[in-house]
């Protein structure tokens, strides 16, 4: 996996798996568990030793991976939602990344929270999901929010005004958020969704038929 484009394909891909939950919290109120964990877990994944590593391997992005496909491909109608909650991620991250204070912030909080529990682990995040969707939310709300313009998040009311789903919705935000600074880690732009939106898309394919063949 030298290319890369593979490398910007597998934070791309963590960043849409993310902006997924973001419409189905705030049309129906639940989303995937999986994927909301999955998400979850890679917020604390602050010191990885390779790209993949922040998912715990290319497997655990395949949704993400499939989504990616279609949003460069095709760019569907139902999937403006998606386009825009990654574009709004990518413009506060590249905001937040210029901003040491906040990201000092981000990182004694994650630390504090993860200190809570003695492993943070499949176990653990699905035991405390709430509890900690609760204190991811809060990061998100008190630090990364004030820093730019709010992502307008769009849905049912009864939905959008339930304290869990709120803040449900601003853990996937903080999702996005952590795998679109792994995006800018590794050579990710935004001009690439003008020029390079083939080899993304190509790179990505490539990704899910190395799962595909795995399993």
């Amino acid at each position: 996996m030298n290319n890369k484009y593979h490398h910007i394909a597998i934070a791309l891909a963590g960043a849409t798996q993310s902006a997924i939950l973001v419409p189905q919290l705030a049309n129906t109120g639940v989303c995937s568990a999986i994927l909301y964990e999955q998400a979850i877990k890679s917020v604390f994944k602050t010191s990885p030793k390779t790209t993949d590593d922040v998912y715990d391997g290319i497997e655990n992005v395949k949704t993400g991976l499939q989504t990616l496909i279609q949003l460069l491909s095709s760019g569907q109608k139902e999937q403006v939602q998606i386009i825009r909650y990654i574009f709004g991620t990518l413009s506060i991250t590249s905001k937040l990344l210029k901003n040491n204070d906040a990201l000092d912030k981000i990182d004694q909080r994650l630390r504090r929270i993860s200190g809570l529990y003695s492993e943070m682990n499949d176990e653990t995040v699905s035991a405390n999901v709430d509890d900690l969707s609760y204190s991811l939310a809060g990061i998100y709300s008190d630090i990364i929010s004030p820093i730019s313009t709010k992502i307008k998040v769009t849905g049912k009311i009864e939905f959008l005004q339930n304290s869990l789903v709120q803040a449900k919705v601003r853990t996937a935000l903080l999702g996005c958020v952590r795998s679109a600074i792994l995006w800018y880690q590794v050579g990710g732009s935004r001009f690439q969704f003008i020029f390079c939106r083939k080899r993304i898309c190509n790179a990505a394919q490539q990704l899910l038929d190395q799962i595909n063949r795995a399993s």
